[in-house]
């Protein structure tokens, strides 16, 4: 601080000066803006007296404004470094220098060969104070390969509220690059830029209109390697979008003057057209395209042009020729041009009473796009004298083809005919000439003669293969034709005539009716009968529907003679049925006169009963109350008593039933709980062997019971007391065939 030899400062000026420098710790004139004149007067810190001692004082101007820390990429080119001066102050720049070092007026430029951080240092002066230093710390930082992801407009994620005034920009982070910090600059439709600094990765930006645009371009703070990207985000119009007004031209005659196009709307939208001048010699299409600042949300509009040529006036409906006297022809108002001209002829009305020809023009009507040269027709007036002729058409009968009259007479003249030809009637038809022929009309009458169907007798019907004679070819009413198909004596078949031509006949049909050759059905006759069972007499009528008559031969069955016989049907004249032959045979009666039956040895593991009739036959046999089976043989059967039954299977025999025939078999297990079931274990089935008898042992050897077949049996106990769940054994002797047998098994006690 310098103080000014020339100022006079009372004491209490500097007594207060001194206390308040103390107070900020003697840095009143360190450049700190914070403590600057200016300040110190703005907040009333100082009075007046001591605003007058500032007066006389210079302060040190405080460091540059820089932009702090910085970071460049490795290896890339780097720019000299920036501070911001005070107006009417100069930079001086340390290099790396924090205090001493040589000032240069030169900005230094980083290097970026190597990773790492460099701080350089900066003051500025005013050429006599200079401030104090300000650091910038520039980060050298490797490439990692990182990059922005996934850049994006998200109007998603704004509010209802600010979806017609805002957008938003979204992003994710990369993980190369683990630090959210993001420099961002973004304009609105071209407006000034506005920059700045953000942590998430998002950005919204407000206070758009509805269809403005706002372009952002982001890079990485921390990652300068990072390669910016560039996106824009446009506010949605919605319910702003407007389209302008302009009214439809219409056609233009070409040569003549065009309409200019205006360059705002009747809504008031304004903007340009491509192209900006309407030509008046081809028709074209004009775009209007609003202005994209002031009306973002209107639509283009598009005008198409017609330019039309100028036209003749063409009148197709105008006759050359009239006939004299006749309806004079309307002279049309309007043409017939693809674009109707309208306009007025003279002279006005055709005079049809004159012969001779005259000339009329049509003046076309005003503002049309029309050809000067001018449109005249003739018209000429005609006698009207001339019978057309034609040659008379022969008569046909009813149905026959009818050729179309012809429309040109033997004099060439044109017409037509009416009513519609018809081929079913006598009929007469008008000739009506064509228009400005000047004939009269003419007629003909063309004769239909009727048709009749030819009459035949009818021929009656046959049995298949019988002779058919051959069908007439002249009817009963004198008509000749021919038939077919072919005559056919197997099937029933309609036949068509055919008259012969010339003849006006119908065709008529003749069914001959051809029934088939039936074989007789006897339902009731049966195919065997028993010996002496009474003679069996033939039915004569069989079960047809209808029914079939005949004699059979021989005409009934003999019971007295066994054996087959061929009987022999022989049906009644007239029937269309064929004869039939029938085998019945005599079958033996009590031929099933007594059977015995063999049974396998005891305890066989497969027990098998076998039946012998006495006499040979077909039998069925069953066994207890089973089904009856054509084997005589019953295997695996059980142990114990079985009645066997055998019978004829013709009911010429009666059946036989005998009972008592054993199996020989023992108990696998008993169970002695006292419940009625199982409770006695025995062999039961040699209850008529006297002389059997049984031991019982357990697993060790021991007996434990002697028992008998037609005995109590064993209750599983041992002297009073139950024996345990267990396997024991036995032993019985018994004869089987007169021959002393003994079997050796074991069996289950369960409980």
């Amino acid at each position: 601080m310098k103080i000014s030899t020339k100022s006079v400062i009372s004491l209490s000026s500097i007594i207060l000066f001194v206390l308040i420098n103390n107070m900020y710790g003697g840095n009143l004139v360190k450049g700190n803006s914070l403590y600057s004149k200016e300040n110190l007067i703005t907040n009333n810190i100082l009075n007046e007296e001591l605003g007058a001692f500032f007066a006389s004082i210079r302060l040190a101007p405080p460091a540059p404004v820089v932009n702090s820390p910085v970071y460049l990429c490795q290896n890339s080119s780097a720019s000299p470094l920036t501070a911001t001066a005070l107006s009417g102050h100069t930079l001086i720049w340390y290099g790396t220098a924090s205090t001493g070092g040589t000032p240069s007026s030169t900005a230094p430029t980083p290097s970026t060969s190597s990773v790492g951080t460099t701080t350089y240092y900066v003051s500025q002066t005013d050429g006599v104070e200079e401030s104090p230093r300000a650091s910038i710390v520039v980060n050298v930082v490797a490439d990692t390969g990182g990059a922005i992801l996934n850049l994006r407009c998200d109007p998603s994620q704004i509010l209802p509220a600010d979806r017609d005034s805002s957008v938003f920009f979204d992003w994710s982070n990369d993980p190369l690059n683990p630090i959210n910090d993001y420099i961002y600059t973004y304009t609105i439709q071209g407006g000034a830029p506005v920059t700045g600094r953000t942590g998430p990765t998002n950005l919204q930006v407000f206070g758009m209109q509805p269809g403005q645009t706002a372009t952002l371009t982001l890079s990485h703070a921390r990652y300068p390697c990072v390669p910016s990207q560039t996106i824009s985000c446009t506010v949605p119009c919605g319910s702003a979008t407007v389209s302008p007004d302009f009214p439809m031209i219409p056609p233009i005659c070409i040569g003549s003057t065009a309409p200019i196009l205006q360059s705002t709307s009747p809504n008031g939208i304004s903007g340009t057209w491509s192209p900006a001048v309407v030509s008046n010699t081809v028709s074209g299409s004009y775009l209007f395209t609003p202005d994209p600042v002031l009306f973002p949300c209107a639509t283009t509009q598009t005008l198409d042009v017609t330019v039309l040529p100028l036209a003749s006036p063409v009148f197709n409906g105008i006759p050359s020729t009239v006939c004299q006297g006749s309806t004079a022809p309307i002279l049309p108002t309007s043409s017939n041009n693809s674009i109707p001209i309208t306009g007025t002829w003279s002279p006005s009305v055709v005079n049809t009473s004159v012969l001779g020809s005259s000339t009329y023009a049509f003046n076309p009507d005003p503002g049309q796009c029309v050809s000067t040269t001018p449109t005249t027709v003739t018209i000429t007036v005609i006698p009207n004298n001339v019978s057309p002729t034609f040659t008379q058409v022969a008569s046909i009968c009813s149905g026959d083809a009818l050729t179309p009259l012809p429309t040109t007479s033997n004099e060439g003249i044109t017409g037509v005919w009416s009513p519609a030809l018809n081929n079913t009637a006598t009929t007469t038809y008008t000739f009506t000439p064509d228009p400005d022929q000047c004939a009269l009309s003419a007629t003909m009458t063309i004769t239909v003669n009727p048709k009749e169907n030819p009459t035949f007798a009818a021929v009656g019907p046959i049995c298949s293969g019988d002779t058919l004679a051959p069908l007439p070819t002249t009817s009963d009413n004198g008509y000749t034709g021919s038939w077919s198909p072919a005559l056919n004596n197997t099937v029933t078949t309609t036949y068509t005539f055919l008259p012969d031509s010339g003849q006006c006949a119908n065709s008529v049909n003749l069914t001959i009716t051809v029934n088939p050759t039936v074989e007789p059905s006897f339902n009731n006759i049966p195919s065997f009968v028993c010996e002496n069972s009474g003679d069996f007499i033939l039915p004569t009528i069989s079960n047809n529907s209808p029914a079939i008559t005949g004699t059979w031969s021989p005409s009934f069955v003999d019971s007295d003679v066994l054996g087959t016989v061929n009987y022999v049907f022989t049906p009644d004249a007239g029937q269309c049925a064929s004869t039939t032959t029938m085998d019945i045979t005599v079958k033996p009666s009590n031929n099933l006169i007594d059977f015995q039956w063999t049974v396998t040895e005891a305890f066989s593991e497969n027990q098998v009963i076998t039946i012998s009739a006495t006499q040979p036959g077909d039998y069925l046999y069953q066994l207890d109350s089973g089904s009856f089976q054509t084997s005589p043989v019953f295997e695996n059967v059980s142990y114990g008593e079985h009645t066997v039954t055998v019978r004829d299977p013709d009911g010429c025999s009666p059946p036989i039933t005998k009972g008592g025939i054993y199996v020989v078999d023992y108990p696998k297990f008993f169970t002695p709980n006292g419940d009625g079931q199982n409770d006695i274990w025995n062999i039961s089935s040699l209850m008529n062997d006297v002389y059997a008898k049984i031991l019982v042992f357990n697993r060790y050897g021991k007996l434990l019971k002697e028992i008998r077949p037609n005995g109590a049996g064993w209750n599983g106990s041992y002297n009073g007391k139950p024996m345990p769940a267990d396997d024991y054994w036995f032993v019985i002797y018994y004869e089987e065939g007169n021959v002393a047998k003994n079997f050796r098994s074991h069996f289950s006690l369960k409980r």
